[in-house]
């Protein structure tokens, strides 16, 4: 061993210190913007689940009594519905409106 350190330089000594420690600094680095990313990711996923939550209780209301709901509203608060089981949200999803499942039904969309 004392034959190897004998045949290092000084600078080659100081190059692998330089270097490991450079090594440990972007490590470091690397850990503080992942940690960052994640947290950010976190915050949109919990707006997204809010959004998806307001919107999937969201009545489905027809005013005049002889017509039908449009397909376009009753989609929208199925795929909110949907989107937030999928992403696994935290907490309880409210159960559905009846007018949201009679309609539901009637297009064929799930009404979970």
């Amino acid at each position: 061993m004392s034959d190897m350190r004998a045949a290092m330089t000084y600078g080659a000594r100081r190059a692998i210190v330089v270097l490991f420690l450079l090594m440990m600094v972007l490590a470091a680095a690397n850990l503080l913007f992942t940690v960052r990313q994640i947290s950010g990711l976190r915050m949109q996923l919990n707006a997204e689940c809010a959004f998806d939550s307001d919107l999937g209780t969201a009545p489905i209301l027809v005013v005049p009594p002889a017509t039908k709901a449009g397909l376009l509203g009753v989609k929208i608060v199925s795929d909110a519905r949907q989107a937030w089981r999928g992403r696994g949200c935290p907490g309880t999803l409210a159960p559905p409106g009846t007018g949201f499942v009679k309609w539901a039904r009637y297009y064929h969309l799930p009404a979970s």
